[in-house]
């Protein structure tokens, strides 16, 4: 479920000064205010968004690879009916060259050197509103250039985003509501 606090944290991602930048990613992008001078992706929105509605700072090093495989951090969510307000949704390619499990990263530091193999392209973070009963999704968006608000049935008439391939939620323990107070852990 939505609330007042959910969607003031939502909103505060909605500003057009955020611009999409590939390469920022959530070891690059540490704050808001990084985000807007520097530009963010689609990760690094998603560690900074859960990190404001939940109070946890997830670790740097969960890029795009590990999140879709973090056991530790989230859970599963079955599927779109079953969303709420903070769930990441790992978006990607219908017809990939390899399968999810056959993927195996190769990096160069901490640059994954084989994304163009991974078949998950994109997450976006579910708001908990409706749009004519579809889910509403925040996301950093290289369709706009900015971070944008779409329903999700938008992202499917996109290649790269046209499959869902996991719906995540970060665990209880994990988790304070937005608006309460504690700090980030």
């Amino acid at each position: 479920m939505s609330t007042p606090v959910t969607q003031e944290v939502f909103s505060r991602y909605l500003d057009p000064a955020f611009r999409y930048v590939r390469t920022q990613t959530p070891a690059r992008v540490r704050s808001r205010d990084d985000a807007l001078r520097d530009g963010l992706n689609c990760v690094a929105l998603a560690h900074l968004v859960l990190r404001d509605l939940f109070g946890y700072a997830l670790p740097d090093q969960l890029q795009a690879v590990e999140l879709t495989r973090d056991t530790e951090h989230f859970e599963p969510v079955p599927d779109p009916e079953h969303m709420q307000a903070g769930d990441l949704i790992w978006l990607g390619v219908d017809h990939p060259r390899l399968h999810l499990d056959e993927f195996v990263p190769q990096y160069d530091g901490r640059e994954l050197v084989n994304f163009r193999d991974f078949p998950v392209k994109h997450v976006a973070i579910c708001t908990g509103a409706r749009d004519d009963g579809d889910h509403l999704l925040l996301h950093a968006s290289f369709a706009d250039g900015t971070n944008a608000l779409w329903p999700l049935r938008k992202f499917a008439g996109y290649d790269r985003y046209g499959r869902i391939y996991a719906i995540r939620r970060l665990r209880p323990e994990f988790r304070r509501p937005a608006g309460t107070s504690g700090g980030v852990r």
